[in-house]
């Protein structure tokens, strides 16, 4: 396993990002990083991101199980572990609740308006650079191991982000960075789905 911190603290700014983004309540979300070896850290359960410390990461080893740290790896963890043993560049996965992203998936999912698809599907550069192949995925309980398969197993057929309906999103990156941004430009894709409707409706076009 690497001694270097670096990746535990790219991981910890990036949930701490992600918290004043708006993109995670304090305690929710989750995220890790691959160490090398087996190794991973891991995001504490219930421990509020916006001051989590790179000491209070939880180590994982995916193939043996064992853990270090004192406290209880989030309840994702299935997921992540799943991830990492199904894509072998993944070196990164992160779990955010992006409320707009949210919004839009079970609007389409629940009453099929505007139109019927993907609403993500845009032609934004944000779409075909930073988001790739996205998924939805059938909302399984959080903490499942039907999410985990589920989530991980689109991850490991192309896509790069996956929504769970009324839940939150999953991207995993070759990189904390990569990951992260899939799940910011998500969000701003959805904003602009959202906000080009708001528009459309009122007119607003037209003048």
């Amino acid at each position: 396993m690497s001694s270097s911190a670096e990746p535990r603290e790219k991981l910890v700014n990036a949930m701490r990002e992600l918290f004043f983004l708006g993109l995670i309540n304090p305690r929710g979300g989750n995220g890790s990083v691959y160490l090398g070896e087996g190794w991973i850290a891991i995001t504490p359960s219930g421990v509020g991101k916006q001051w989590l410390k790179p000491e209070e990461l939880v180590l994982l080893n995916i193939e043996t199980g064992e853990l270090k740290g004192s406290l209880k790896p989030s309840i994702e963890v299935n997921a992540h572990v799943l991830t990492y043993k199904k894509i072998n560049r993944a070196r990164s996965v992160l779990h955010a609740h992006p409320p707009v992203t949210l919004a839009l998936t079970d609007l389409f999912h629940d009453r099929d308006v505007w139109r019927p698809g993907r609403w993500w599907e845009t032609g934004l550069i944000e779409v075909e650079y930073s988001v790739g192949k996205a998924e939805i995925a059938h909302p399984y309980p959080p903490g499942s191991v039907e999410l985990a398969n589920e989530v991980s197993d689109k991850f490991a057929s192309g896509a790069r982000l996956v929504i769970v309906p009324k839940h939150g999103v999953f991207a995993w990156g070759e990189s904390v960075e990569e990951a992260m941004d899939a799940i910011v430009a998500i969000e701003l894709v959805a904003k602009y789905v959202a906000v080009k409707s708001q528009l459309t409706r009122q007119n607003l076009l037209a003048l």
